[in-house]
């Protein structure tokens, strides 16, 4: 790829991303919320099956226990943790 394809494409991007911004289009807005809380609940349940293989301490990472972990934070993790210890 030259220089010039690469230039345009990174411009267009560009322009789509400041367009969408300055838009009031909700939807957009409220899928990266979404999939952002879903993709920070993956990543908090992946630190705590690190930090728990030496207590042998694994939670399933799928959608519902990364949507918990996401969207109510700490407190949905513990519970996602008592859960575990409870029904072990």
């Amino acid at each position: 790829m030259n220089s010039f394809t690469v230039l345009s494409i990174v411009l267009i991007a560009c322009a789509v991303l400041f367009f969408t911004a300055l838009s009031g289009w909700r939807p957009v807005k409220w899928i990266g919320w979404i999939v952002g809380n879903l993709v920070i609940g993956s990543i908090l349940l992946f630190l705590v099956n690190l930090a728990g293989e030496s207590f042998s301490l694994a939670i399933p990472i799928n959608p519902v226990t990364a949507t918990v972990a996401g969207f109510l934070g700490l407190p949905g993790l513990a519970t996602l943790i008592l859960i575990k210890l409870f029904c072990m």
